[in-house]
């Protein structure tokens, strides 16, 4: 009951009540886990002084621009896309953002927001397949409206690490499956990218036969997806993400220009191991 009055309340305040006055104004998207630690991440490094929250999925239909610019923050965190999707009009006030994937951050970036982005660096995956695995051919598979700009680093890197990448473009689920089959003996390993052309729940299971018949292994963007045979993969630490947002915030508030603070890679990452699959493939790794 006393959820529901809040939740009441809380809408009332977005759909016509006067705002309460707030140093930062988080919108998030829902009240999952890894949003929560960023949420949470960002409190404690930040170092406000007060913090309005409104969750997008308690307050279906509100208006959230109308809002955030009635509360007079002097900066908006924006947790997940869904939340930096609806802040990407506010122009006049700082916008930082944490949990939203860089295919989700292109068309919202202007002079007003910065963040940090949802991806680990290519070079730290590179460094995996080519010290970890022994895989001095790395396969990718993307689309370059999706991934292009991550495709552009990893091949800088590669260079770096004495690596070869094998790519292959595709524009939708169908043709990643057709291309996948085009890497058969070419490839020592394969770097599945954030890219949802390309990794889709079908297309998964295409991956992992790829892996099991040609005993290459796959690398990925997140655990979930070592029960679908990828043998490693490298995850962001959504509470650590917080801390970085709540810093560069701190910066911002201090003085800095938003347009100066450019956005950051994740500083904290975590490699998760599926052991079976490792074991099936004759590999050895240590989380």
């Amino acid at each position: 009951m006393n959820r529901l009055i809040l939740h009441i309340l809380a809408v009332l305040l977005l759909w016509g009540f006067p705002a309460f006055a707030a140093e930062v104004v988080v919108v998030q998207g829902e009240r999952m886990a890894p949003f929560e630690a960023a949420f949470h991440g960002f409190k404690d490094a930040a170092g406000v002084r007060s913090v309005e929250r409104l969750v997008l999925s308690d307050l279906r239909g509100a208006d959230v621009v109308r809002a955030v610019r009635e509360a007079r923050p002097r900066l908006v965190l924006a947790v997940g896309r869904d939340a930096l999707a609806r802040v990407r009009e506010i122009r006049e006030i700082p916008v930082v953002y944490v949990m939203v994937p860089p295919s989700a951050t292109a068309d919202a970036l202007g002079r007003n927001v910065t963040g940090i982005e949802m991806d680990v660096p290519a070079e730290r995956y590179l460094s995996l397949c080519g010290n970890g695995l022994g895989g001095k051919r790395v396969g990718i598979i993307y689309n370059p409206a999706k991934t292009g700009a991550l495709v552009q680093e990893a091949r800088q890197a590669a260079e770096r690490l004495g690596i070869t990448l094998v790519v292959r473009r595709a524009d939708d689920p169908r043709e990643a499956v057709r291309e996948l089959s085009s890497l058969k003996g070419k490839v020592d390993t394969l770097w599945l990218l954030p890219d949802p052309t390309v990794v889709t729940r079908d297309t998964m299971e295409s991956f992992a036969l790829f892996s099991q018949q040609n005993r290459v292994p796959v690398v990925a963007f997140a655990a979930k997806y070592l029960q679908q045979g990828a043998v490693a993969a490298i995850e962001v630490d959504p509470a650590d993400m917080g801390r970085q947002a709540g810093r560069m915030a701190r910066r911002i508030l201090d003085g800095a220009s938003p347009q100066a603070e450019t956005s950051e890679h994740p500083a904290k990452t975590r490699l998760k191991v599926n052991h079976s699959v490792a074991q099936h493939l004759g590999i050895t790794l240590k989380e």
